[in-house]
């Protein structure tokens, strides 16, 4: 019977990209969190159907007689074509605007409506500063944010209604280069880092003893596995794994750390230990 392949790891439950996310407009890394956000009114708005970026990058090749085919190093990057769509279960004034990429909203002259109309040119104030999804990594608390810069929609608005449906609206914005960086591709993807493992402890610190010590090593993680060495080199997973204490009797240099399956491993705790004893003829004197 033949085995099959695959590539199925014990890591791939914690790399998965999964629901439909939520999209939101002007969201500043590291000043707005989803929640500030939502209720700063950046939130775009329900979606069915999710969306989906893409970042393509046009490639061109250069041509040099003699070479039959595409040749390493013989390839430019002309520009980055980037979009993020949405296909949004909420038909707002605001989403309206955002579809037709160049419009007005007139909130003033009529008692009973918004009245959204186009305009025959573009301004600075049409494309938004970023269009930012906000998504879930399988592992990892911190969600997954990719961002758009300088989105314009310019495919324009086409709603579909059908009885016993609701209109779902469905919007392409691009991202746009500015004149002040050419050469950055206007997107930006923020993916999580994976926290490692907490640093082991030990009962005994580093420093000069006169007589033989057993250091205790300990972790908070369950399930989590100590390995250690006590020759200065860096712990590996194929290194002695701590089970009861470890006798110091000379001078030694432990070093100490916490793997666990799908987890990254703790920074390395070490500890250097001089032992100097007292012998008895040095006593006698």
């Amino acid at each position: 019977m033949r085995k099959a392949k695959s590539g199925f790891t014990k890591q791939t439950k914690e790399n998965l990209l999964t629901g439909a996310g939520a999209f939101f407009k002007n969201f500043i890394i590291g000043v707005d969190t989803y929640e500030s956000a939502k209720a700063a009114g950046k939130l775009i708005g329900a979606t069915q159907g999710g969306g989906e970026f893409k970042a393509t990058a046009e490639i061109r090749q250069i041509e040099v007689d003699g070479v039959s085919g595409k040749a390493k190093g013989l390839e430019l990057v002309d520009s980055w074509e980037v979009s993020q769509s949405m296909n949004l279960l909420e038909t707002t004034p605001e989403s309206l605007k955002l579809a037709l990429g160049v419009a007005d909203i007139d909130t003033i002259s009529n008692s009973e409506y918004n009245i959204i109309s186009g305009r025959s040119e573009i301004r600075d104030e049409d494309y938004l500063d970023n269009l930012t999804y906000i998504g879930t990594i399988t592992g990892s608390n911190i969600p997954v944010i990719i961002q758009v810069f300088n989105a314009l929609s310019t495919d324009g608005l086409n709603i579909k209604t059908e009885d016993k449906k609701e209109a779902v609206l469905s919007v392409t914005v691009y991202g746009h280069y500015t004149e002040d960086d050419l050469d950055s591709p206007p997107y930006r993807i923020y993916y999580p880092k994976k926290k490692s493992l907490p640093t082991p402890i030990v009962d005994i610190k580093g420093g000069r003893y006169s007589e033989d010590k057993q250091v205790k090593i300990s972790t908070t993680i369950e399930g989590a596995t100590i390995r250690y060495t006590t020759n200065g080199f860096e712990p590996t997973e194929s290194d002695s794994a701590y089970s009861s204490p470890i006798e110091i009797t000379e001078n030694t240099i432990l070093k100490v750390k916490v793997f666990k399956d799908g987890a990254v491993p703790s920074l390395t705790l070490t500890e250097t230990y001089i032992i100097e004893k007292i012998v008895e003829e040095e006593i006698n004197k």
